[in-house]
């Protein structure tokens, strides 16, 4: 999660935050900022036959998606949204929680997969988990931490599930999406967008992705680009997996559908945390101006192919539509 600024991000509150990492910094030493030693391995498909979302949704794939709630991150959302956005003036928490989910991708063939590993047992018991570092010291003073039910994390519903995962997807490394990742073999594939790995967010954390991970970052540069969504990679070669390129809140998010005989689902990520950023166009926040701006493009596509494919279920970061 990165912080948003603007009219409802005080000053005094920037500056805080800003001394609060410095002086954890000199207390826990320059080794919180320094690069994972993950190895990263740049992985490209070939090129999706489709020319239009029409022509994929017109061949679901044997495939389905499970969404696993495995607890709730508890933040303030405006620190998710772009500050600086007119419509935040009008910005009013309703309440509602903010889940962590994973997503349980089956396909008959290709087996089991999940986007983002969503919360393990350790949550129950522990608010901040396996946040570690200056990310952990900074997190916690704005307020964030985690709950869970017992039952509730990520391993229990795989269990219940039956499910033999063989892979993980990433929308991006930041803590409330990868922070059960310490918890999976470490033969499993990981494949996320470029650049996750350089994350602030990812570093202020020492990394959850260790030095024996070898993480696939998805290449994008051969991707078929499919209007109002733009490029995406046809994962599995038959339309019923895709990765789509939705940059902002970080340099390499990634948002994935899943186009399968039940209806295609969208699944954002954090290109749009939640339904009040939706519903009032109000892009995420990045780590500089220049992302945030990105975001709110990414945002505005997901909008539009939402109007013009309302039979897609859309299933937003932290929360349902």
């Amino acid at each position: 999660m990165m912080l948003g600024g603007g009219k409802n991000m005080t000053k005094s509150r920037i500056i805080a935050v800003v001394a609060l990492v410095g002086a954890a910094v000199l207390t826990t030493g320059a080794v919180a900022f320094q690069p994972p030693g993950a190895s990263r391995q740049s992985t490209s498909f070939n090129r999706g036959q489709a020319s239009t979302w029409d022509e994929v949704f017109a061949r679901p794939g044997p495939i389905h998606v499970e969404t696993l709630d495995t607890g709730i991150v508890h933040f303030p959302k405006e620190l998710l949204l772009n500050g600086d956005h007119p419509a935040m003036d009008a910005f009013e928490d309703d309440g509602s929680p903010l889940r962590v989910f994973a997503h349980l991708v089956r396909h008959e063939q290709r087996g089991d997969v999940l986007i983002d590993t969503g919360l393990d047992d350790v949550y129950a018991t522990e608010p901040l988990g396996h946040m570690r570092g200056v990310g952990r010291l900074v997190m916690g003073w704005l307020g964030l931490h985690f709950s869970q039910r017992p039952g509730q994390d990520v391993h229990a519903q795989l269990r219940n599930a039956n499910a033999e995962v063989g892979a993980i997807y990433f929308t991006h490394l930041h803590s409330d999406h990868a922070t059960a990742l310490p918890t999976f073999d470490e033969s499993l594939p990981l494949y996320t967008g470029a650049a996750e790995l350089d994350d602030l967010g990812h570093r202020l954390n020492h990394g959850l992705v260790d030095d024996a991970r070898v993480l696939r970052e998805l290449d994008f540069s051969n991707a078929v680009t499919l209007e109002p969504l733009g490029r995406a990679i046809d994962l599995y070669q038959d339309g019923s997996f895709w990765a789509i390129s939705t940059p902002g809140h970080t340099t390499g998010h990634v948002s994935y559908l899943v186009n399968g005989a039940g209806g295609p689902v969208l699944l954002t990520g954090d290109a749009c945390h939640m339904r009040w950023g939706f519903e009032h166009e109000v892009g995420p926040s990045g780590a500089t101006s220049e992302t945030t701006e990105q975001a709110q493009v990414s945002l505005e596509r997901i909008r539009a192919f939402s109007e013009r494919y309302p039979h897609v279920e859309i299933v937003l970061g932290h929360q349902r539509m």
